[in-house]
């Protein structure tokens, strides 16, 4: 399976994706590489729709999911909460999740798993740490 190492390649390719691309419209949650190659604009904004309510909400339970779908591509998925955290940055506490992602992007046998840790920053944006 690809998980392991398809973990690190996202979190690097996730920090270092340059250029404009579909991902930009969702501030730091961007996929590049092979999988950003397969993934569209609407599977993209799905996968962000999905996570939102795990990242803002806190009543949720650990253990929570989203379920995401593009019925075009086929392409759908899952984002399961880990757990909540915060990060010291600069003197402030900015609060956290952890988040695995669960891809499944038609014509790929496998599926794509990913873990991130999200942060909330002062403009209210959540950023990859």
């Amino acid at each position: 399976m690809r998980g392991t190492s398809n973990a690190v390649l996202l979190a690097c390719l996730l920090i270092v994706a340059s250029g404009k691309s579909y991902a930009d419209s969702y501030g730091d949650f961007s996929f590049a590489g092979s999988l950003g190659d397969r993934l569209n604009h609407h599977d993209l904004k799905a996968i962000e729709k999905a996570a939102q309510p795990l990242l803002d909400d806190g009543s949720l339970p650990i253990g929570a999911t989203g379920e995401w779908s593009n019925p075009q591509s086929g392409d759908h998925g899952t984002i399961k909460l880990l757990r909540r955290f915060e990060y010291e940055y600069q003197g402030s506490k900015l609060p956290c999740r952890e988040l695995r992602y669960h891809i499944e992007v038609t014509g790929d046998a496998d599926p794509y798993n990913y873990q991130l840790n999200r942060c909330k920053v002062a403009d209210g944006s959540w950023k990859t740490l």
